[in-house]
C-alpha cells in the first residue's frame, strides 16, 4: 500500500479584518487571501495527493462573493490535487455558504453535514468527516461511516479536542479518536499548532492557522505537509505567515528621548528577528528605569518605528531611579505618597506587579506630564 501525500490546512479566515491595526487592517484582510493562494503553491511544489481544509476557510458566510470566487478558482488552478473541506463554525454549510451558492472546481470536495466519506481509488484512500451546519456541533463518540483496514484513513474534521463531551464546537474526545479507525486525523479550529500526537494507530495535530490575526497569536504559521500510511503519519511544519506577531520588551534605561528609544528598539529587532524583520507586527513594552524628568510617549516612538517596520503599538512600564528608601522618609506629598504605595505592596504581595506600575506612574506624574495613553 503506498502513502498518501497531504498539505493540511485550517482556520484561514478569508475575509476577516485585523482589528486595532489601524488603516493596516484592510490590506491585512487582502493578505489572508494571499496566504491561501501560497498554500495552494506549496501543494504543487510538494507534490500533493490531497489538500485538507479543516474548516473556516471564510472568516464568515457573508465573505464578498468576488473574493469566494478567487478562492474557488485558486483551488481549480491544481486539477491534479484533491481539496477536501469540512466547514466549521464560521462558514457553516447552510444556505448562506459560498460553498452552496457558487460554482466549485470538479478538484474539490465538500464533507456534508454528517459523517461522510470521500474514496479515491487512484490513491487507495478514504477522507472522512463532516461539516458544521451551524455555529454548534456537538460531538460524536464515534464516527459513523465505515473505514476500512485496506485504505488509508484520514479525518478532516473542524472541532476541539477535549475531554468535555458536550462542548459547542464539535467535541473530539480521546474516545472518539480510540474509535475513529484514522490513520491521520487533521485538525481545525485551534489556531495554535500543535506537534503532532498519537493514540494506538492514530495520529492527530492542529496545524494552526497560517496567518496570525492578532498579538495573541505570535510567531511563525503555517500548514503541515508529509505522508500518511497504514498507523502512521510523516509530517512537517511549513512557515506561510507574510508577517508575524510579537510581543517584546525592550529595556530603554539608557535612553533620554523618543528618538533615542525608537532607535534602540529599531536595533533590537533586528538583531532578534533577523532579515524581514520590517515585516511584522510587534507589540513592544518599554522597561527600565529613566531619570528623574524624563518620560516617553508611547504614540511618538511607535508612530518613529513605523517608518521602518509594517506595524508598532508601544506600552510604557518604565520606571523613575528614585530611592525609594530615601523618599519614604522624606515629609512631603510624594514621600507619603511612596511610604502608603510600599505599604500596599507589603499588604498585598499577590498584586505587587499591578501597585509598583501604579507607584511608577505616580513618581512620573510628581516631575512631569504622565502620558494620555498610560495605564
Amino acid at each position: 500500500m503506498s502513502a498518501v501525500r497531504i498539505l493540511h490546512c485550517a482556520d484561514i479566515h478569508i475575509g476577516a479584518a485585523e482589528t486595532g491595526i489601524g488603516e493596516k487592517s484592510q490590506s491585512r484582510r487582502l493578505e489572508a487571501l494571499l496566504t491561501f493562494e501560497k498554500i495552494i503553491g506549496l501543494a504543487k511544489e510538494n507534490r500533493v495527493d490531497i489538500i485538507l481544509i479543516a474548516g473556516d476557510l471564510f472568516c464568515s458566510n457573508t465573505v464578498p462573493a468576488q473574493m469566494a470566487a478567487r478562492v474557488f478558482e485558486c483551488i481549480g488552478s491544481v486539477p491534479e490535487i484533491k481539496v477536501v473541506f469540512a466547514a466549521g463554525n464560521h462558514d457553516p454549510l447552510n444556505a448562506e455558504s459560498p460553498f452552496k451558492k457558487q460554482s466549485l472546481p470538479k478538484n474539490l470536495y465538500v464533507l456534508p453535514e454528517n459523517d461522510s466519506f470521500f474514496y479515491f481509488e487512484d490513491l487507495n484512500a478514504k477522507v472522512c468527516g463532516r461539516s458544521f451546519s451551524e455555529v454548534y456541533l456537538k460531538g460524536e463518540r464515534r464516527f459513523a461511516a465505515d473505514v476500512s483496514d485496506d485504505t488509508v484513513n484520514v479525518m478532516c474534521q473542524h472541532g476541539e479536542v477535549t475531554s468535555d463531551a458536550g462542548s459547542d464546537y464539535n467535541a473530539i474526545t480521546g474516545e472518539f479518536i480510540d474509535n475513529s479507525g484514522m490513520d491521520y486525523i487533521a485538525l481545525g479550529h485551534i489556531h495554535k499548532r500543535s506537534k503532532i500526537q498519537r493514540r494506538g494507530s492514530t495520529s492527530f495535530a492542529y496545524c494552526g492557522c497560517p496567518e496570525g490575526l492578532g498579538f495573541d497569536e505570535l510567531g511563525d504559521k503555517g500548514v503541515y505537509i508529509g505522508e500518511v500510511d497504514k498507523g502512521s503519519a510523516d509530517m512537517r511544519f511549513y512557515k506561510t505567515s507574510i508577517r508575524n506577531h510579537e510581543n517584546v520588551s525592550v529595556d530603554v534605561s539608557d535612553c533620554s528621548d523618543n528618538p533615542a528609544a525608537a532607535q534602540k528598539i529599531t536595533a533590537f529587532l533586528s538583531e532578534k528577528y533577523g532579515a524581514g524583520f520590517e515585516d511584522n507586527l510587534y507589540k513592544i513594552v518599554l522597561t527600565g528605569s529613566v531619570a528623574d524628568g524624563c518620560w516617553f510617549d508611547p504614540a511618538e516612538i511607535a508612530g518613529r518605528l513605523m517608518q521602518t517596520v509594517y506595524f508598532a503599538k508601544v506600552k510604557d512600564e518604565t520606571g523613575v531611579f528614585e530611592d525609594l528608601d530615601t523618599l519614604k522618609g522624606e515629609n512631603s506629598l510624594k514621600g507619603i505618597f511612596v511610604q502608603k504605595m510600599l505599604a500596599l505592596i507589603a499588604e498585598k504581595p499577590e498584586e505587587a506587579d499591578k501597585i509598583r506600575a501604579a507607584l511608577n506612574i505616580g513618581l512620573k506624574a510628581f516631575s512631569s506630564e504622565v502620558g494620555y495613553n498610560e495605564d
